[in-house]
């Protein structure tokens, strides 16, 4: 389940919390944000700098989203992932896949883990 802004998310999110895959001790299993371009279709931002930040939850399938938030269904994709080690990551991988003749196919995603708070930044390089 998706809401358009940050602050908006995290002041909502007991709206979605129930919906939220858990994992075998009922913790959350992950929160998202997916950098989507403006066309919601999940394509890269423009210039790597101008898109939407859609923040978010991973739920089953089946769930629905609530009044407010949107269902948004990513597409499959292979990833390279990272760990977001300071502010300059995200520029620092889409470098590295410059030099390295990789091409981004889609919306990079920012995860975190609840249980141990860091964070890791998956960029799309081939649909499934």
């Amino acid at each position: 389940m998706w809401l358009k802004s940050v602050p908006a998310a995290y002041s909502h999110f007991g709206e979605v919390a129930h919906l939220a895959k858990k994992d075998e001790d009922g913790n959350i299993s992950g929160i998202w944000g997916a950098m989507s371009d403006f066309s919601h279709s999940f394509q890269p931002w423009e210039g790597f700098q101008k898109g939407l930040y859609l923040v978010g939850v991973e739920c089953n399938e089946d769930a629905q989203a609530p009044d407010g938030w949107t269902k948004w269904v990513i597409p499959d994709y292979e990833y390279i992932y990272v760990e977001r080690e300071n502010d300059n990551t995200f520029s620092e991988v889409i470098q590295y896949m410059k030099d390295n003749g990789i091409a981004l196919a889609g919306a990079v995603h920012d995860f975190t883990c609840p249980q141990t708070g860091k964070g890791y930044m998956f960029f799309p390089i081939r649909k499934l």
